[in-house]
Order: C-alpha cells, then structure tokens, then sequence
C-alpha cells in the first residue's frame, strides 16, 4: 500500500503493537514471549490478536516480576513463526504505531529473521509511529513511561506490562494526544511532524543500544531512582540508586550505579531489574 501524507489518519491502517520479552536487549539474544497488536481501519479496531509464546530461552526472575509471566506459562506454547500466520494478516501494509516502538521493533526484527523473513519485505516499507516521541516533543524528556503518562492524559490503564493491555493503552494515549490536533481527521503528515519526522522501520544500527524506557530514562537524567530488585535469593527488594551506565559481563547486560544504601559503587543485573521510580528532590 502507497502511504499519501495528505491523506487523514481515518483512511489508513495502523497496527498498534507490543511485546513482553525474556530481558533487556534483543541485541544480547533475549526473545519476544508475549505479543499484542491490535488492527485500527477507520479509526476503528478491526482486529486483535494476543499470544503467549514460547521464546526458547530461560525468562529472568525480574522479568516475572515484573509481567507476571513465568517459565512454566510459556512452556508448550507456539514459538513466534509458528505464529506469523496470525501476526503477519493484522501488521502487513500498516503503519505501526508504539510506545517506545524503536525497542519492540528490535525485538520483532530478530523474531522475523529467526523465522528466516525479512521483515520489511514481508509487512512492507510502512510508515512508524512513536507514541513517546509525541509526548516527549510535547512534555519534555522524562516522566513519559506509559503507565504515567496515560495517567497524566486523564486515562485509567488497564493492568501494566502484558502486552494487548499496554497496546490498548497505547491506543488511547494516542487518541488522547492527537485529539486537540484533529484527531482521526489529522493528516499523516502531521503525525509524523508531531513526533518529529519519520522513522525507519528497521533499527539504523544493527548494535544500537536499546533498552526499555524506564532504564533508558533512568540512565539518560543520571537522577537518583528508587530502583525494585530481584536479589539472588530472590526476594524483592527497593534501593535508592543513581544510575551510571550499562556494562556486558559475561553475555549478560549489567548497570553500574552508585548505591545509597552502601554508598559506593555497585553492579545490578538488568534482567532482576523490576522497576524504576524517580526519587523527588
């Protein structure tokens, strides 16, 4: 399908998609294990589509944590090209919208290559769109994860890090901020001058670093963040934490930050990470 800027948003498909992963970083062999997109054609949803998949691979205990999505849970469940019959119908030829949508690609470009697809050739050369570089562009940088901002919006989101909830989530949020512009009714070529021109459906770089928004936010401020951990007995604990940067150990993503607690510098697994909070002057 030929995409016309001009033409409003009312009259092109768009795929809204989300997914849940086993960790941080495609880059780093973490697989997509839950999936939501939902079809919008006439500003309407068409269709929906969500699935537990099995990602081959161990989930890690702050992903759990986090998700509530557990080993035993993805375990005899259809691996993602065993579900692409599925998948492939409701993204082909739509523009994909998402929050923080750089980092699910990420992850949806393995799956598609894993699959042995190349996954421009197989949805086509559409049009992305980045719920979270329109609310950056209009809120500022930080702040803008999607829980919150869908609070700041007027929104009660349903429950946080599953992934058809988040992309219903994500479908509102996007209502919600191109209502005052328009709404259906605004041009492609508005939206995409609203997040700040367009973006490629494929990663720029092939090692790019993308992380989850919390992280990356987190990492970017450099402000103290009350941080929820998985310890390696596996309880779940709360520190204050500064972060520094992001490190490979062994294969694994590590963050390096100073810790109030011991104040000194410490090492966190990102995949025990649960969560990340500012802390208030």
């Amino acid at each position: 399908m030929l995409f016309s800027l001009l033409q409003p948003l009312r009259n092109l498909p768009l795929a809204f998609v989300d997914v849940e992963t086993t960790g941080a970083s495609a880059e780093y062999g973490h697989r997509v294990m839950e999936i939501g997109i939902a079809r919008i054609e006439g500003g309407q949803v068409l269709a929906e589509f969500e699935g537990l998949l099995n990602p081959g691979r161990r989930i890690g205990p702050g992903v759990s944590a986090l998700t509530g999505i557990t080993q035993e849970m993805v375990e005899g469940r259809p691996t993602f090209a065993d579900e692409m019959p599925q998948i492939l119908p409701l993204l082909r030829g739509a523009i994909v919208v998402g929050h923080n949508i750089r980092f699910d690609l990420s992850f949806l470009s393995r799956e598609f290559r894993i699959a042995r697809l190349d996954m421009q050739s197989a949805i086509g050369d559409v049009p992305v769109l980045d719920t979270l570089r329109i609310a950056r562009r209009r809120f500022g940088r930080g702040g803008n994860g999607l829980q919150v901002l869908s609070r700041r919006l007027g929104m009660l989101p349903e429950v946080a890090h599953r992934a058809l909830a988040d992309v219903r989530t994500t479908l509102g949020v996007f209502e919600r901020m191109i209502e005052p512009t328009g709404g259906w009714a605004m041009q492609l070529a508005d939206v995409l001058l609203a997040q700040g021109g367009n973006m490629p459906l494929l990663p720029p770089g092939a090692r790019e670093n993308l992380l989850p928004l919390e992280l990356e936010e987190a990492l970017e401020q450099k402000r103290p963040v009350m941080m929820e951990y998985v310890d390696g007995d596996d309880s779940r604990t709360h520190r204050t934490i500064r972060p520094m940067h992001i490190k490979r150990v062994a294969g694994e993503l590590v963050l390096v930050a100073h810790c109030e607690l011991r104040n000194a510098q410490r090492t966190f697994k990102v995949e025990r990470i649960v969560g990340m909070m500012r802390v208030e002057a």
